[in-house]
């Protein structure tokens, strides 16, 4: 489909990665050196409700890829990854009592892939594998004293991380779009409060 450049182009933070540190104390701003460019497709109007819906999944998944490389990028300084990051934070939260296959699904990967990253994460002594209670085969996975110290540290960095990304968000802008996502998000998931085990 043959597509027509908008007027102007709208500039949207690029992908600059801060000096590395052995531990970050703030998250530099980075320089905005890339253009997203909008266009509108043959036999639509600029502004048009199909235009807006075709911008907004747009923005969606610039800004999720923008999300990822920034975390990674500060991640990366220490040695992590956003991969390593959200498997211990979910090891962590599950604390034992599901079996792996469960926290592949949390994590949001296949579970060849989960079991490869548990195996690097076990030789470096951030996680252990056990029993699951209750069962004679099914494996579960716990985080060490040592993986829970990288896994706090970690989280230090992504909340400096999301305030960067989303700095300049007042709460009655930052609702506003929770509603807009939720009501997206409630057609392709149950939203469930996670409620660890007691």
């Amino acid at each position: 489909m043959a597509m027509k450049a908008r007027r102007g182009v709208s500039k949207i933070s690029g992908s600059g990665t801060a000096p590395r540190r052995a531990r970050p104390q703030a998250v530099a701003a980075p320089e905005i050196s890339r253009c997203f460019y909008e266009w509108v497709p043959d036999g639509e109007v600029a502004g048009s409700f199909e235009d807006k819906k075709l911008r907004l999944t747009r923005r969606v998944l610039f800004l999720s890829r923008r999300w990822l490389n920034m975390l990674d990028g500060e991640l990366r300084s220490t040695g992590d990854s956003h991969a390593r990051w959200i498997t211990l934070l979910w090891v962590g939260m599950m604390g034992g009592r599901h079996k792996i296959g469960e926290l592949a699904d949390q994590v949001g990967v296949e579970l060849p892939t989960l079991v490869r990253l548990l195996n690097r994460l076990e030789q470096e002594g951030l996680v252990e594998r056990r029993a699951l209670r209750g069962s004679n085969r099914a494996k579960t996975v716990v985080l060490t004293p040592k993986g829970r110290r990288l896994s706090a540290t970690m989280n230090d960095i992504v909340i400096r991380v999301r305030a960067e990304f989303l700095r300049g968000v007042n709460e009655a802008r930052l609702n506003d779009a929770l509603e807009l996502l939720d009501s997206l998000l409630a057609k392709y998931a149950r939203v469930v409060m996670w409620q660890p085990d007691s």
